[in-house]
């Protein structure tokens, strides 16, 4: 008597509604990957506060174009260190002052003259 109530219950057809709606069998999105990257350490910043770090940077990118030119390669790795590390605050505000002239920086400074031709021209 037993198996034949197995076999009754085994025989009853069992309907699950499905939402479609339901989170879980929606299929996965792909996700685009963005590439970060942040530029290394320099062993002349070695403490935690960069605050220093970022406004040399900054200057070293103007002087850099003022020197090599505007379009030089040379001078993005400056720009992509102060653009990493620098709040857009404060690069909007160091703007500011820099087109009205009261950054308080030398534009001119130099490391001293080159020997020989510049940069082996």
């Amino acid at each position: 008597m037993k198996n034949e109530m197995k076999n009754e219950k085994s025989k009853k057809k069992i309907t699950i509604e499905v939402d479609e709606d339901d989170p879980c069998l929606k299929k996965k999105e792909e996700e685009k990957s963005v590439d970060i990257h942040t530029i290394g350490d320099d062993p002349r910043f070695q403490q935690a506060n960069q605050t220093l770090r970022c406004f040399v940077m900054y200057t070293d990118f103007y002087r850099c174009e003022h020197i090599l030119g505007k379009s030089s390669e040379a001078c993005t790795w400056f720009k992509d260190a102060f653009t990493t590390i620098c709040p857009k605050a404060w690069v909007e505000q160091w703007d500011e002052l820099r087109t009205t002239g009261r950054l308080p920086w030398q534009k001119y400074r130099t490391q001293g003259e080159f020997p020989g031709n510049k940069y082996g021209e």
